[in-house]
């Protein structure tokens, strides 16, 4: 059966193109399936889902040497030889193991011999199910050597050498090699009851769908932590759902703004006064809490008044007006005491006219009037009789005459302004002296501000602005100037809080239902939410990062999602699992003679799970548990028949090697498997490693049968203690009794020379060991006189050739 059908190794490589657009994580969940025997540990899941929450996380994502499905030429490629391992396991270097380009190639070796050494360096190199090979050097190494080989193939006519080394990527090509080996059976039947084949790249997208289960079960679980996180005043908030700061909390999500809950939460001095007063307000009767605002109003009303007269007398304003009234006093006096220097000019004595001398003046004119001279008014007076009322001389007509002068001085007008602006001046500073507040009234009002009201930043303001008003009032009385411009009372505060008290009284004395009722409670539990909210602040902080991880987790919860993965096994399988596979199938299984009489076929049962599911069934009775009839080595057989299905419906018929293939089966599958391995080889380069004898021996008569002279043998043995030593032939056990003694006559041959000089011991091991030779030797000359009836480790007996 020539087909060119999909196979096994094209999906792979599909697998990996299709991974190119996965999550990060699931590129590297990939990777370590293919490269890890068993299911992932709990470190793999934790390192995944590590990366499938951070996408910038660094990974190793899977690659085509991953899976050893390179793009493979379109020739077949043949195994030539494996040179010089250094550094693998213990085998000696320097050897040369040796496949045939086409037909059987047989290495044969006991165990420890260090077949298997070479078996892994294959296994590396070329395409196999075990993804998770661990080459070791020899233990006995004090320094570990450089791992390498030399692999040796050929494509058609061309031989090409790979400097091989575990580290290194193998060539393409060699991926187009097939390995068979414990690890492909177990794979390709991985269930017992009822019996299952598994391509490798379903089991891969079945393990990829298990962790993506027990990711999304991760994610949940820290969901749920997270959850579990929040205290209770932010699950079960006191808040009102109507309040700004209820609305934002019962509201709380990973788009919530940390700007909006600090706005929320940082309530100004004002807004904390306010709820100050509030809280008071309604931890009382109502009205009696609206008597104690109105008189705290009251209170407020007369400070107010008080600051604004203070204010008015010191202002620009204040200050002109005060200098325009001296101005204009120092013009009249100016003009007085011209007018006076005039009329006193002769005056024998000074500052006549001047303003102590008025006021002695006066103070002569109340004497006279009031006592001296009662009946007249100063200054009339008789020359003859009256006297002066201040030198108490008796008056001439001069005296008179200077008198009525004096107060014609004293009525005229210019006297009479100069007069009236200093009243006008001194009435004004007296005035001024109204407007001052004593510094008792000032601590009075301070105390007011700060435990009444509880507004400790206007009351601070406000004495500021008094003391520097008091200042300025006294510059003021003083004549002065002032240097600086006084502070201001903060006036528009004062009346916020003026309206806000009668506002206060006037809810609180009001209906419930209301407008103005309804609005203090609004206000009242807008600030109390406001300040319960400013209480738990942090908590809020920390929820708002919670529910910002819990989205992103979300979000990166649907990576896990698993319908990518069940498209593409389901794309996979059918590609994968044609009638001609099962066909394939059917007739590996009849080759192998496996139930003869109950032959079984590969069929699609089901999808579940991102997982496709073939179930080996018998074919007349496919409903029977199959699981229940075939043993351990009717298992290895239907994988070997599936792994040759696939192989045989493919037209590049490149090599395939077959490590120990043979466990656990009878003599009836031995011979049945070794005929079919026989036949394949007359199509391909065919390389068995076996340490069973009896196999060798099987696989030797089927070619025999077969008419096959081209088989190849390659023997691996130990030497001094030292595995990996190769020889071009068949074990000595396996040899005919001609090629035995053939062998024994070259050892003894070769020894002769310097066996008289070896020692007694020497001489006597190696004579014992050519006499068991020898021994043997007869024994199988036995074997080969009567291997035309009977055969060694053949149960059949031909009696029709007894006379050979």
């Amino acid at each position: 059966m020539e087909t060119n059908v999909y196979t096994e190794r094209q999906a792979l490589s599909d697998l990996v193109k299709w991974s190119l657009d996965r999550p990060s994580w699931q590129r590297d969940a990939l990777k370590r399936i293919v490269l890890q025997e068993g299911d992932l540990s709990s470190i793999d899941i934790e390192e995944l889902t590590k990366i499938c929450l951070d996408s910038s996380s660094s990974f190793d994502p899977l690659t085509s040497d991953d899976v050893k499905a390179g793009i493979v030429t379109g020739e077949p490629v043949s195994i030539v030889s494996v040179e010089n391992p250094i550094g693998i396991n213990a085998l000696a270097e320097q050897q040369r193991l040796e496949f045939s380009k086409t037909g059987l190639s047989i290495v044969y070796g006991d165990n420890g011999s260090g077949k298997s050494g070479y078996a892994r360096i294959l296994k590396h190199a070329c395409h196999t199910r075990d993804g998770k090979l661990d080459i070791r050097g020899d233990i006995k190494d004090i320094e570990p050597k450089a791992q390498s080989a030399n692999i040796i193939f050929s494509t058609g006519d061309k031989e090409t050498t790979l400097n091989w080394n575990p580290k290194k990527s193998s060539l393409p090509n060699l991926s187009s090699v097939s390995v068979f080996d414990s690890k492909s059976a177990n794979i390709h039947v991985d269930e017992t009851n009822p019996i299952a084949y598994t391509p490798e790249p379903m089991r891969i997208l079945g393990k990829l769908s298990d962790i993506c289960d027990t990711i999304k079960n991760n994610l949940d679980n820290q969901i749920a932590l997270l959850i579990k996180q929040t205290p209770e005043a932010i699950k079960t908030p006191s808040l009102n759902e109507k309040t700004k700061a209820g609305i934002f909390l019962y509201g709380l999500s990973d788009k919530s703004s940390l700007e909006t809950l600090t706005e929320l939460s940082t309530l100004s001095e004002e807004e904390k006064i306010r709820l100050y007063q509030l809280e008071i307000d309604f931890a009382q009767n109502p009205k009696i809490s609206a008597e104690k605002i109105e008189r705290q109003n009251k209170s407020l009303v007369l400070y107010k008044q008080q600051f604004q007269k203070l204010h008015n007398a010191i202002t620009e304003e204040s200050f002109n007006r005060r200098d325009s009234l001296r101005q204009e006093r120092d013009n009249k006096m100016k003009l007085a005491k011209l007018a006076s220097e005039k009329i006193f000019a002769a005056s024998p004595l000074p500052d006549v006219g001047k303003e102590v001398w008025q006021q002695l003046w006066e103070a002569a004119r109340q004497y006279s009037d009031q006592v001296a001279y009662p009946n007249k008014k100063f200054p009339e007076a008789n020359a003859d009789g009256d006297f002066c009322v201040l030198c108490q001389q008796e008056l001439d007509e001069e005296a008179v005459l200077r008198r009525l002068t004096f107060e014609e001085f004293i009525q005229g007008t210019t006297k009479s302004d100069e007069t009236t602006a200093i009243t006008a001046y001194k009435e004004n500073i007296i005035q001024s002296k109204t407007a001052d507040i004593s510094l008792s009234t000032i601590r009075d009002a301070i105390a007011f501000f700060e435990k009444d009201l509880g507004e400790s930043k206007l009351a601070k303001n406000v004495r500021v602005a008094l003391i520097t008003a008091k200042w300025h009032l006294r510059i003021y009385m003083r004549g002065l100037s002032p240097q600086a411009k006084a502070i201001e009372i903060p006036e528009s505060r004062l009346n916020e809080i003026n309206q806000s008290l009668s506002k206060r009284a006037s809810q609180l004395l009001a209906d419930d239902n209301t407008p103005e009722s309804i609005e203090l409670i609004r206000e009242f539990n807008e600030l109390k939410d406001r300040k319960h909210l400013s209480s738990i602040f942090e908590d809020v902080k920390k929820e708002i990062s919670r529910q910002q991880e819990i989205a992103n987790i979300k979000k990166t919860n649907r990576t896990t999602a698993k319908r990518a993965v069940t498209n593409k096994n389901k794309e996979l399988s059918d590609k994968l699992v044609t009638d001609a596979l099962k066909e394939r199938f059917y007739h590996e299984v009849k080759k192998i003679n496996l139930l003869g009489s109950l032959p079984v076929e590969l069929r699609k049962v089901k999808d579940r799970n991102a997982v496709s599911f073939f179930q080996v069934c018998f074919a007349e009775k496919p409903n029977e548990p199959v699981g229940d009839v075939f043993s351990e080595g009717e298992y290895r057989c239907i994988a070997l028949a599936t792994f040759l299905a696939e192989l045989v419906t493919s037209s590049l018929h490149s090599g395939i090697i077959f490590d120990d293939p043979m466990s656990s089966l009878d003599h009836i599958n031995r011979k049945a498997v070794a005929a079919r391995l026989v036949e394949e080889s007359q199509h391909r380069q065919v390389i068995v490693f076996t340490h069973d004898l009896t196999f060798l021996y099987e696989l030797k008569y089927a070619a025999e049968e077969n008419g096959s002279a081209n088989v190849h043998y390659q023997t691996i043995n130990r030497k001094e203690n030292r595995p990996g030593y190769v020889g071009g032939d068949l074990p000595v056990k396996a040899k005919s009794a001609i090629g035995v003694a053939n062998t024994l006559r070259s050892e003894i041959k070769t020894a002769r020379p310097n066996f008289n000089n070896w020692s007694n011991m020497r001489r006597t091991i190696f004579s014992k060991g050519i006499i068991e030779q020898l021994r043997e030797a007869w024994d199988q000359g036995i074997a080969d006189f009567i291997f035309p009836v009977l055969g060694r480790f053949d149960n059949r007996i031909k009696g029709n050739s007894l006379f050979k």
